[in-house]
């Protein structure tokens, strides 16, 4: 199962990675062209949607990808259209009255109060894209239950290149802002919505006299709990940005938004195994049941912090010449809040492994507690922190709500699946980590990139102890090599 995971995780790590890069290159076209208080009003919009996201969804994507496993019917053929158009409709439908709720608040709330005329504008023109968007989301949903990770791959990549490119034109032919560009990004959503829905209906698999409202309260009874859970997840994330928003204004938010989401790319490559990793468990505990289950999410964290671990370490001294690569040196003010952000980003993208549990048994609710504490603890820490210690104050209280999140989950998780860490091989990874450091620190690169070369020969030198010192580590690299 280790080798299956491999190898859909080597396609959703294609699209991440490329999908990662173009993100790289935009943070250097985006800051630069934009002025930092227009990246801040973008940060802070896209912060908006994201946070407002998981309730127009009703927390369906989800809940498809936990009952496809269990899902089966007397008629094979119908029962899968049951449930593909079910969830579809459901999620398409409520998202659509949801968006369209979201558009209605913006407008009862006016210009003055949301920012102003430019940012009430792309408030209105978000709301568009929440409606849109929720074809895709549903569709790329059903492509992971299917595990078709090379088909979700190739997707997302065409989806996110042909964005880029467009974006690309926009900006330095016709000279675009950023209204202009949400346009381009509704129109492309549109396109890839209509796509989808022919495709569907090809397959069969949309078909309005299958659709189910038993299956779809089902369905809403799962996936409800988990959007408020969604939403304080986020808000550990956001919080910051209004705060900052409100009391250092927006070109504060701006150089926040640079040097977190420069630390959410690395978190993005470091993740990709988790997007086959659900599906799988779900197989493992229904055909082989709970000891399987545990060895398998077991083996996969110590794999997660065995990449983690380095990652942290290095990013946290090394990530700040990142930001100033690839943002200019207009950001130089971020840089200090790096180191606070890259442990409490990359260990909680091993949340799909501390709550596995809590999913495998439906306890949903439970995810909405510690996300929820979590969520509301960041926003106090801001308000309390980001008047007497700015930039880093925020940054401060991340670190501080993602390490309560974290334990939490775990703890809550543990009652209902036990995941063990191999603590040899994590004392390990942070003394070759240190080692690593130690290293670097008598390699002095003039050139524009070298950061960028003291790191590959940082991941070399620690992939090479690595695999010196474990034994075990050899054997699965083997097995993955043959199956590639």
């Amino acid at each position: 199962m280790l080798r299956e995971l491999a190898r859909q995780s080597s396609w959703y790590l294609i699209v991440h990675f490329l999908g990662t890069l173009l993100t790289l290159l935009r943070v250097p076209i985006w800051t630069r062209y934009f002025s930092v208080e227009e990246y801040g009003w973008f940060s802070l919009v896209t912060a908006t949607v994201s946070f407002v996201g998981p309730i127009t969804r009703f927390g369906l994507p989800r809940s498809a990808l936990r009952f496809f496993s269990e899902f089966d019917g007397t008629d094979k053929k119908t029962s899968l259209s049951r449930f593909y158009t079910t969830f579809f409709l459901g999620c398409v439908v409520l998202s659509g009255l949801a968006g369209l709720v979201f558009f209605a608040v913006i407008v009862v709330l006016g210009p003055e109060r949301v920012g102003g005329p430019y940012v009430y504008d792309l408030y209105k023109l978000s709301s568009v894209l929440i409606i849109v968007g929720s074809i895709p989301t549903m569709y790329f949903a059903f492509l992971r239950v299917e595990q078709k990770a090379k088909l979700f791959a190739w997707l997302g990549l065409g989806r996110q290149g042909i964005a880029f490119s467009i974006n690309l034109i926009l900006m330095f032919v016709f000279f675009a802002g950023l209204k202009e560009l949400y346009i381009a990004a509704i129109w492309v959503l549109v396109i890839v919505g209509i796509l989808v829905i022919v495709t569907l209906r090809k397959q069969k698999k949309l078909m309005m006299s299958a659709f189910s409202k038993d299956l779809l309260m089902d369905g809403l009874r799962f996936g409800l709990p988990l959007v408020p859970a969604a939403m304080a997840n986020v808000l550990s994330g956001i919080g910051d940005r209004y705060v900052l928003q409100y009391f250092m204004g927006s070109e504060a938010v701006g150089l926040y938004s640079a040097g977190y989401g420069v630390t959410t790319q690395l978190k993005a490559l470091l993740t990709v195994m988790m997007f086959a990793l659900t599906p799988m468990y779900l197989a493992i505990w229904k055909e082989k049941g709970r000891k399987a289950t545990e060895a398998f999410l077991s083996s996969v964290l110590d794999y997660y912090l065995m990449i983690a671990i380095p990652a942290i370490f290095m990013f946290s001294v090394y990530g700040g010449d990142i930001l100033i690569l690839l943002a200019s040196s207009k950001y130089d003010a971020a840089r200090v809040i790096v180191p606070y952000l890259a442990a409490p980003l990359v260990l909680h993208g091993g949340i799909t492994i501390y709550t596995a549990g809590l999913y495998i048994h439906k306890k949903t609710k439970y995810i909405l507690y510690f996300t929820l504490g979590a969520g509301i603890l960041n926003v106090i820490l801001n308000i309390i922190m980001v008047p007497y210690m700015g930039l880093i104050g925020a940054a401060l209280a991340t670190l501080i709500s993602y390490i309560f999140l974290i334990a939490f989950a775990n703890a809550l998780s543990a009652k209902f699946l036990s995941i063990r860490i191999d603590f040899v091989t994590l004392v390990r990874s942070i003394g070759v980590s240190i080692a690593v450091l130690i290293l670097l620190h008598f390699i002095n690169i003039d050139a524009i990139w070298g950061v960028l070369i003291k790191l590959s020969v940082g991941v070399l030198f620690y992939g090479a102890v690595m695999l010196l010192l474990d034994e075990h580590l050899r054997e699965k690299l083997k097995m993955v090599l043959r199956a590639a």
